[in-house]
This record gives structure tokens, C-alpha cells and sequence, in this order.
């Protein structure tokens, strides 16, 4: 059975870019206000709340998020992203090295022979782990299920 996606990028960019510009609008901030406070240009800024760019790399969205006083946690869930860094607090040292085997066993640097850049390859690692997190939890209930027989 599978649970629910932890990464997704199922947001468009338009969604994302509408979404953005009205918590921005929310905080009072004007688009070179926050470009100024993000240190992004604000011709690029208006271009993601437009719709006419691409969601933002991780490191840009922390930036916005930074820079508009809000927690990143808050920008990336609007762009579609969760952080699957976040080790759950039953996390092992054992399921740690398991995780990193899992990554490097499964880890490919290409999709369908197109190389993949830096952002691609990090987008890749943290779903990986968010779906290692769930999968293993899920192992943890189905245990737990199975002595409560």
C-alpha cells in the first residue's frame, strides 16, 4: 500500500507564482520590497508570481522565505515540496545507514539519457528520503500490527 507523496511537483508554475504574491501581498510587501529583502532581482520575482518562470530552486525559496519573515517549512510546501531531510524522531542509527545505502543503490545522475543538473539530482535525494521515512514507518506499524494479534 502506498501512503501519500512527501515530494511533489505537482504545483504549477502559475499556481505556485499566485500563491506567492498573495502572501506577499498579505505581509504588505511590495514585489521590490521583497526582492530587496530576499536579495533576488524584482524583475524575477515578478516573473515566478506571473507564472513565467519556473519554481524557484530550494535555495531561492529560502531566500523568499527569509526575506518575506516566514518559515521556509510555509514556502515550500507552496511550491510543492515537503522536506524529506526531516528524519522522524524513531529514527535509528541503523535506519540512517540504511537510508544512505538506500540513496546510493538507487540514486541515478540521468532520467530517459538526459543528464540530470544539481537541482534535479537534490529534488531526487529528498523525495527519496521522504519515501524511505514512510516506507519504513509503515514497517514499523505493520510489525507493531502484527504482535498485537
Amino acid at each position: 500500500m502506498h501512503g501519500k507523496a512527501v515530494f511533489s511537483m505537482d504545483n504549477s508554475n502559475a499556481e505556485f507564482g499566485s500563491k506567492l504574491k498573495e502572501l506577499r501581498n498579505k505581509k504588505g510587501f511590495t514585489v521590490r520590497q521583497l526582492a530587496l529583502q530576499a536579495g533576488i532581482s524584482n524583475s524575477y520575482l515578478s516573473q515566478v508570481e506571473n507564472g513565467k518562470r519556473s519554481i524557484p530552486k530550494p535555495a531561492t525559496l529560502e531566500k523568499i522565505a527569509k526575506g518575506m519573515h516566514v518559515p521556509k517549512e510555509d514556502i515550500f510546501l507552496m511550491a510543492g515540496i515537503s522536506n524529506g531531510n526531516d528524519a522522524p524522531e524513531w529514527a535509528t542509527e541503523k535506519d540512517f545507514a540504511d537510508l544512505e545505502k538506500y540513496l546510493n543503490d538507487n540514486t541515478k545522475k540521468n532520467f530517459e539519457g538526459a543528464v540530470l543538473d544539481d537541482e534535479a539530482i537534490q529534488a531526487t535525494l529528498g523525495f527519496l528520503r521522504g519515501y524511505f521515512w514512510q516506507r519504513r514507518n509503515s514497517e514499523r506499524q505493520s510489525k507493531r500490527d502484527d504482535t498485537d494479534e
